[in-house]
């Protein structure tokens, strides 16, 4: 945090407070906030401020990741091989097939983000990569971060030799009609066991591994990311990246409420407000269903296979009891719900929880938000942008898996007509709702660039051979840029001192080369970041 007064100057500034905005292009700071915004040669005449001039750049409020997974990528779920650009299963083949000799013979091979549509609507199994594995142990998750694939040895060092199902009806590890396992293991209650066999890295490769996301993350221009799982050494994982460096930009954790646990929530207060320099425990996670392409989502009605038709809590009271007593304790919330069904009942639950409280809507029960929300119809659109809830989506979920010929296996699975009811974040927006934008990292890549040039055309900015999914629910640029800023500040109860560029918020600062409200998408995902700057500190300048 700076102490002394800094003067960020820049070709522009865009301060995200409404269109009326003055023209400016400084931004006055000290104590790690802003004591104001406007031209050079005025604020340079109220202080002798060190100043930092990034020429022909602009100026924009921080960007903040409103969903993503930093600590568990870094540590676990997105080490070894990656898949993400894969796509087609010979490629993903090939890609292992060069990868796993490099491995050495007494280390599993691990790989991540694996696109289930290269199975091109085929069973989801270890079976094509199983000759390239032989016998060695080998983990492949895939991309939706709720199933992977693992080999016979892996299945064998984790205990595993028949199929299985769980408390959670969204668990399981299936099988073949014989009964023999297709290494595919479904959901957290059974990853979890895979994941416990997999040999454990120190906690000093840990902490390196989460410097360096951390140190990626910012030379993309991101200030911030709300972290959306939380393992319980975390906190001693990043106090010790403290001690050695600035963590490079704010975290905000949600660990996740057990539905193992019941209705008890005293572990969860326990953690809340807990906090670094940078960092802090500020709300909880609930999941109420899985993922679509895992068949474990919740929707209205099943999907094409007859699955997706029930909640990841098979005891919807408990979910309601937890749910109102976060909330009557003023604890914020985030609620995963991908499938139509989970987001109705969560918009349901937290919108009676509120009114029983007597909530006016200035916050003061916390803040409180749906995550994912992937297939909506019209009518669920107006219902949860007529809630009390916000809305976090990913834009690249859309962009990056599934194809505007519906031939993905997110599409296969719902069928028509809603297939084509595919994130609707344009009609969320046109509704009413408050929509903040998210990676989920290591789901999707965390760069704000990608996201929001994909989020303008609806298809990955780099193929323009490539045809838009649903393309009237492309955003603008600056609708996105919001999503990352004042809409981000706002889902997370943190509009008062974050999101905007005005005196008395914090300092933080992402620096373009030029202007991303003046420039076609596909010049969006590639302009330089010149700078990021976090309670007035620069953590990251492209001329270092």
């Amino acid at each position: 945090m700076t102490t002394t007064p800094t003067l960020f100057v820049a070709n522009g500034v865009h301060t995200m407070n409404g269109p009326d905005d003055p023209a400016a292009n400084s931004v006055l700071v000290e104590d790690g906030r802003i004591t104001a915004v406007g031209s050079v040669d005025e604020l340079r005449k109220r202080t002798d401020a060190t100043i930092f001039d990034f020429g022909g750049g602009i100026i924009t409020p921080g960007l903040t990741d409103s969903h993503s997974h930093p600590t568990l990528g870094a540590t676990s779920s997105a080490v070894g091989l990656d898949f993400t650009t894969a796509m087609t299963l010979a490629e993903a083949q090939e890609r292992l097939a060069a990868y796993a000799p490099t491995v050495p013979n007494d280390a599993w091979v691990m790989a991540w983000g694996l696109n289930p549509t290269i199975y091109e609507g085929a069973p989801l199994t270890f079976a094509p990569f199983a000759s390239i594995i032989g016998d060695r142990p080998a983990v492949l998750r895939f991309a939706d971060g709720h199933s992977l694939l693992a080999s016979p040895a892996v299945m064998k060092a984790a205990g595993i030799t028949h199929p299985m199902t769980f408390a959670s009806s969204s668990a399981l590890i299936p099988g073949y009609p014989d009964g023999t396992l297709t290494g595919l293991v479904l959901e957290f209650e059974a990853t979890q066991i895979i994941n416990a066999a997999i040999p454990t890295r120190t906690f000093e490769e840990k902490a390196a591994s989460i410097a360096d996301v951390l140190r990626q993350m910012a030379a993309t221009g991101l200030t911030g990311a709300h972290v959306m799982t939380m393992d319980y050494e975390d906190p001693a994982l990043l106090a010790a990246v403290e001690k050695t460096s600035n963590l490079g930009i704010k975290l905000r954790l949600h660990p996740v409420a057990e539905q193992s646990r019941g209705t008890d929530t005293t572990y969860l207060k326990e953690l809340i407000g807990q906090h670094g320099r940078r960092w802090s425990i500020t709300g909880v996670k609930l999941f109420l269903d899985g993922s679509i392409d895992g068949g474990t989502a919740w929707l209205q009605e099943p999907d094409v296979n007859g699955q997706s038709d029930h909640s990841a809590w098979n005891d919807l009271d408990a979910y309601k009891t937890v749910m109102r007593d976060l909330i009557s304790s003023s604890i914020s919330t985030v609620a995963h719900a991908i499938g139509d069904q989970g987001v109705l009942t969560h918009a349901h639950v937290v919108s009676q929880i509120l009114a029983e409280l007597g909530d006016d809507g200035t916050g003061k029960h916390g803040s409180h938000s749906i995550e994912h929300l992937e297939m909506l119809d019209d009518e669920a659109v107006r219902e949860v942008a007529s809630s009390p809830l916000d809305v976090s989506m990913m834009p690249l979920h859309c962009t990056r898996f599934l194809l505007a010929d519906h031939t993905d296996s997110w599409s296969l699975k719902l069928g028509d007509p809603r297939q084509r009811y595919a994130f609707r974040i344009k009609s969320l927006l046109n509704a009413g709702a408050t929509v903040a934008i998210g990676s989920d990292w290591p789901v999707a890549p965390f760069d704000p660039r990608m996201t929001i040039a994909d989020g303008m055309l609806r298809r990955p900015f780099e193929h323009p051979s490539i045809a838009p999914v649903v393309p009237s629910e492309a955003l603008t640029a600056y609708e996105l840029l919001q999503g990352y800023t004042s809409s981000c500040a706002h889902a997370r109860g943190e509009a008062s001192t974050s999101g905007k560029l005005l005196p008395g918020y914090t300092a933080d600062l992402t620096v373009f080369g030029a202007d991303p409200l003046g420039m076609s998408a596909e010049t969006i995902g590639t302009v330089p970041i010149l700078g990021t700057v976090v309670d007035g500190e620069l953590v990251y300048s492209s001329s270092k």
